[in-house]
């Protein structure tokens, strides 16, 4: 019930009528039919519909093919407060320590949320029609839905057997540290103890018909985690290559339109989060994107309308992107000295020695061919991990 106090109330709000809105978008017959069979659908039952979904679906590049997935936002779910969605947002440095542990799994769950069973009492909530005007309802939580998130984190951290969803005795061992985000889990430890972890995580997810990704990293040393890269041989973090070329392709922050501009925002605040950027200075560009997005959310604007945001705003963004485009971090083992280049950043390892984010104006490293190499990383100055 703990998760279905997230979604068992009606996440639509009424027409003038008083009567849920029903959505124009419907479901190809032949798509219905797939659905119908993989028992994602059925006919709608003769409760009153509470809300209705716009139904489409996506397609999933992975490294084993491409995969189809259906989608079903919710008809008003920009009226909506997009907080609802509450999962932990946390620094990335939160997810650091890890990296002193010999080894680390890393797995996600694919329960694709259509692998999430629908009370039969909440089914009138998510509502949608055919194509042949046939009235169906879901009978598992589809992708998009604003609580999916949640559930979701709720869903992985039980698998995983973190402490905070589940008894301690059924917890994992202390000697193994857990991270959970939405449907990434991460293990870390000895590479006996995560392995044997992991197997253990793997059991839990089949004994709840939970579905993992393809992608799964066993006892690795060096992997992506949310979008960070993280290396246990050199005890290192840094912001992948990936994330890095998505900053550099956005397009200019003034011909930005709203929807261009939260997608900007969202890798702004995640960089700076990694990079321990302090965010007061740049509190006119996210004061900016919020008030915009508040527009969206109130119906007076369109995700495709243009952003204009104020030259101030524009002139706090860019410098930001500037310095998750340039900065990168001194690898020197030596004592910090008392005098620091103006363009250091800092940020604090587990033991509190700390890490020096400098420009390349300050600091460029000589690569194999003796040119400069640039990159984005933090190691602590001093290994202390007793």
């Amino acid at each position: 019930m703990q998760v279905w106090g997230l979604v068992g109330r009606s996440p639509f709000p009424p027409s003038s009528s008083g009567k849920a809105r029903e959505g124009s978008r419907r479901i190809p017959v032949y798509d219905a039919r797939s659905l119908r069979k993989a028992g994602i659908i059925e006919d709608a039952s003769s409760t009153i519909t509470g809300g209705w979904i716009v139904p489409f679906s996506v397609v999933e590049e992975k490294a084993t093919g491409s995969r189809r997935r259906r989608i079903a936002w919710p008809r008003d779910k920009n009226r909506d407060d997009p907080s609802e969605a509450n999962f932990p947002l946390l620094r990335i440095s939160h997810y650091l320590p890890p990296v002193i542990a010999e080894t680390a799994s890393c797995l996600d769950v694919k329960a694709s949320f259509s692998k999430v069973a629908l009370p039969r009492e909440t089914r009138h909530l998510f509502r949608c029609r055919v194509e042949d005007g046939t009235l169906v309802e879901l009978t598992r939580l589809q992708m998009g839905h604003k609580a999916g998130p949640a559930i979701l984190q709720i869903i992985a951290s039980a698998i995983a057997a973190v402490t905070t969803v589940v008894h301690r005795l059924w917890a994992a061992p202390p000697l193994v540290r857990v991270d959970v985000r939405v449907d990434n889990i991460r293990i870390a430890g000895s590479k006996s103890d995560a392995t044997l972890w992991e197997a253990q995580v793997l059991r839990n997810a089949d004994g709840r018909r939970a579905t993992m990704g393809e992608d799964r990293e066993s006892g690795t040393t060096q992997y992506t985690f949310l979008g960070a890269q993280f290396d246990h041989t050199y005890q290192a973090v840094s912001l992948s290559e990936k994330f890095v070329r998505s900053v550099r392709a956005m397009p200019a922050l003034n011909s930005l339109t709203i929807a261009e501009m939260e997608f900007t925002a969202s890798r702004f605040l995640y960089a700076a989060a990694t990079l321990g950027t302090r965010l007061c200075a740049h509190h006119a560009f996210i004061e900016a994107a919020r008030r915009r997005l508040s527009a969206v959310n109130r119906g007076i604007a369109l995700e495709t309308s243009p952003a204009n945001l104020p030259p101030a705003a524009v002139g706090l963004g860019e410098r930001l992107r500037h310095m998750i485009e340039k900065m990168i971090v001194s690898e020197s083992s030596s004592p910090p000295k008392s005098h620091q280049p103006p363009s250091s950043r800092m940020h604090r390892s587990r033991d509190g020695a700390p890490f020096l984010f400098q420009t390349p104006a300050t600091l460029e490293l000589p690569d194999e061919n003796r040119r400069g190499s640039l990159f984005l990383s933090c190691r602590p100055r001093h290994a202390r991990y007793a």
